[in-house]
């Protein structure tokens, strides 16, 4: 037999032997483990006996004797190229006949091995090398599979250690599952609570929309009445500064008159100084005359005098009316600016009002859409819950 046969120098793990790994460790390295498959595979590696092309039936036979572990035998010749495989099972079948061994024993070996045996590389992840190995034939099904590194053999791989590979590939995605579970959790719980601060916040804001509302509402009902009685002075500013001009000029129309009354007290003075000269010139006659024109002339200056008083006066009453009709007219403006400026302010308040209304509107539909998002989130951690009991 070849110098280059060899054992194993271990036996496979047994599937009863395998261990998961602890709940917490798979939690703490949830973002950063990605498991080296290819890795995993290499765990399971068995090192079985290699012969050259050459090599006869009778020595493979004993090799197989010898050992009833090992599965199959690797033919390789001397330049490391795989020639093909030879299962434990099917090379009995083979050599079970009745002239088996004067037909098969001293030929090579070559003739009873699968010349296309599954072949993978070392560094192929593990889930692709199970795939593989399931893509195979019924025929061909429970054979090893090769396993090289650079095109070198490594060792085998038996379906028996295929289905141990695939259980710890399961574990590891069940436990990085429920360690991503536990993680959504979490984070879903954190959303939920962000969630309902922002909903009570929302509330708490539609609130004091709804007073700002109430308030700015009475503010422009308020703000209408004091508009209105702007309006009510400003009328009434407005009918005083045209009476104050009436009056105005009712008293420089009484100036004129008083003016007139002078001026005929003036002609009237004349008259009767003319008629004491010609009742003087009269004699006796004119004496009686004379007294009813110094009477007149009496009077005239009188008459005189009173109207001097009364355009005195009159004309301090034009002073003092022009000047209420001035402050007037300042009043009345200044009303005007006023009421403008209340014009202005309900206006503003208006859109106060139309702002706080938009707010409220916005604040329910975020109101809901808050209650809405705690309802989805409430629903998502029962639904990781059940995940994470399944």
């Amino acid at each position: 037999m070849s110098d280059t046969t060899a054992l194993l120098d271990r036996p496979a793990p047994r599937l009863e032997d395998q261990e998961t790994l602890p709940r917490s460790q798979a939690e703490d390295e949830l973002s950063t483990v990605k498991s080296d498959t290819s890795s995993i595979a290499a765990e399971y590696l068995r090192r079985v006996p290699v012969i050259p092309p050459e090599e006869v039936c009778i020595n493979v036979l004993k090799l197989l004797r010898a050992d009833e572990e090992i599965p199959c035998v690797v033919i390789c010749d001397a330049d490391h190229n795989i020639h093909g495989l030879i299962m434990r099972d099917h090379f009995y079948r083979q050599l079970a006949g009745r002239f088996a061994a004067e037909l098969f024993y001293d030929r090579p070996a070559l003739r009873f091995a699968d010349p296309t045996p599954l072949i993978q590389e070392a560094d192929q992840p593990a889930g692709q090398l199970i795939d593989r190995a399931l893509e195979r034939g019924s025929d061909r099904f429970y054979d090893s599979v090769i396993i090289t590194q650079s095109g070198r053999l490594m060792g085998i791989l038996t379906v028996q250690d295929l289905m141990m590979i695939s259980r710890r590939l399961q574990q590891e995605a069940n436990m990085l599952r429920k360690a991503s579970i536990q993680d959504s959790r979490k984070r879903v719980g954190d959303i939920g609570a962000a969630v309902r601060v922002v909903s009570e916040a929302a509330e708490r804001s539609l609130k004091e929309a709804e007073e700002m509302s109430s308030l700015s509402q009475t503010g422009r009902a308020e703000l209408r009445e004091v508009k209105e009685s702007f309006d009510r002075v400003l009328t009434m500013t407005t009918d005083q500064e045209e009476q104050t001009t009436d009056l105005l000029g009712k008293a420089g129309e009484i100036s004129k008159i008083a003016g007139a009354i002078r001026e005929l007290a003036d002609r009237s003075g004349l008259l009767a100084m003319n008629a004491a000269i010609e009742a003087a010139h009269a004699g006796e006659h004119g004496r009686g005359f004379a007294i009813v024109a110094q009477e007149v002339r009496s009077l005239a200056e009188q008459t005189k005098h009173f109207s001097e008083e009364i355009g005195a006066t009159l004309g301090l009453i034009g002073e003092l009316v022009r000047q209420t009709a001035e402050l007037s007219a300042k009043s009345t403006a200044e009303m005007r600016r006023s009421q403008q400026r209340v014009k202005e302010a309900d206006q503003t308040f208006q859109t106060l009002v139309d702002t706080v209304k938009e707010a409220q509107h916005k604040g329910r539909e975020m109101s809901a859409s808050s209650g809405e998002a705690e309802s989805k989130a409430r629903q998502v951690l029962s639904e990781l819950e059940l995940l994470n009991k399944d």
